[in-house]
């Protein structure tokens, strides 16, 4: 999720709001939907970019480069786990990359394993992007979860490091078979046991998930990291008035106009993207009723992109559909990067740590832990 924020550096016209393009998962390419979230404007928009962490870069060589670019993905030294490089392919037939880390020791035979799903953006196999150097929370949960003995099978996205950059006018139902198809790929491998695979997700990756497991109902678990329950267009208008109200202290017939003009843009938009149109529309609350499967509910107490509200929300809608495992916890001074944070700004680079909490990486791994069993 990014956030809509105040920046002189993307808009279409001085004063008045604009839309900066959503930088995801093919837009390196050339192509893919525009942000969901929004901005004072001064120059033009065309080759400006959010970051799923709410930093707005340039398009170029340093958003370029994350294709090209390549981590050091392999085990830290001494780990109890290795890290192998991986190739997967979608029923679309699409190629992705990425690393399976897998338990040295495993006693019982056949190891559980999760895939994580990345927010919005262009990121790599750890969700790091080119606008937030530093911030790999795949690759923390990946080490966290390898000691306690589950694999973890984390994938580029979709025009990153080695995977296929698709279709320009994908949407997030796309996305979802990006990761059915990383689910297919474990249940092939003679470590992993295929009835003990779960899905962790943050932020869109938290609206992708149900969307797998609505029809996939073998799954064991899944983790929603700054998941949603209300439509995109609630979503956006939460994040319109936070920056508004809280950033840009626009009041009166300011504020007015600020807010009518973010809502013409946003329709605009909708008419042309099917990226926007779908975020607009889908209701990720109908899809939770659907979803049988164990859920654990993260939630930043300081997260500006996600209301914290919308835990307790999703958390209703699995509970309605007849769900009778559902958890959730929320992390006060955590924003929604998962990182400490009092204040919840979207300043992220500035923080004095990027490193998830311990407190969260801890519970995810003791909650899959007793689902995974």
């Amino acid at each position: 999720m990014r956030p809509w924020r105040s920046s002189s550096r993307c808009s279409s016209a001085p004063g008045r709001w604009a839309p900066t393009p959503r930088r995801s998962r093919s837009t390196l390419s050339g192509h893919r939907p525009p942000c969901r979230w929004w901005r004072p404007a001064s120059v033009p928009t065309r080759r400006c970019f959010a970051s799923p962490q709410g930093v707005t870069i340039a398009r170029g060589p340093a958003v370029d480069a994350l294709v090209a670019e390549r981590h050091d993905y392999s085990a830290p030294a001494g780990a109890p786990y290795t890290a192998e490089e991986v190739v997967v392919r979608s029923a679309a037939g699409l190629r992705f990359t990425g690393t399976l880390t897998l338990p040295r020791e495993h006693p019982g035979g056949r190891v559980p394993a999760v895939v994580t799903i990345t927010g919005s953006g262009p990121e790599d196999r750890d969700e790091e992007s080119s606008a937030l150097r530093g911030y790999r929370p795949f690759r923390e949960l990946a080490d966290t979860l390898g000691r306690r003995g589950i694999a973890v099978l984390r994938l580029d996205d979709r025009g990153v490091g080695g995977s296929d950059p698709g279709s320009p006018t994908v949407t997030s139902r796309d996305f979802a078979d990006d990761i059915r198809a990383g689910v297919a790929y474990l249940r092939t491998r003679p470590e992993v046991d295929p009835a003990r695979i779960g899905l962790v997700g943050h932020s869109e990756g938290g609206i992708i998930a149900p969307m797998v497991a609505t029809t996939d109902s073998a799954l064991r678990g899944i983790v929603l990291l700054a998941g949603t329950a209300s439509p995109g267009r609630e979503i956006l208008r939460a994040q319109q008035h936070y920056a508004i109200d809280s950033m840009a202290h626009l009041a009166g017939a300011r504020r007015d106009s600020a807010l009518a003009e973010g809502e013409r843009t946003v329709d605009s938009m909708a008419a042309r993207v099917p990226w926007m149109k779908l975020f607009l529309e889908y209701d990720p609350a109908a899809a939770a009723r659907r979803v049988k499967t164990p859920v654990l509910i993260l939630q930043g107490m300081t997260d500006r992109q996600v209301p914290p509200s919308e835990a307790d929300k999703l958390a209703a809608a699995f509970r309605a559909g007849g769900n009778r495992d559902v958890t959730v916890r929320s992390f006060p001074a955590t924003n929604h990067l998962f990182v400490a944070d009092p204040v919840g700004s979207f300043e992220y680079a500035k923080l004095p740590s990027l490193h998830v909490r311990p407190e969260v990486l801890g519970a995810v791994a003791d909650w899959l832990s007793a689902r995974l069993r």
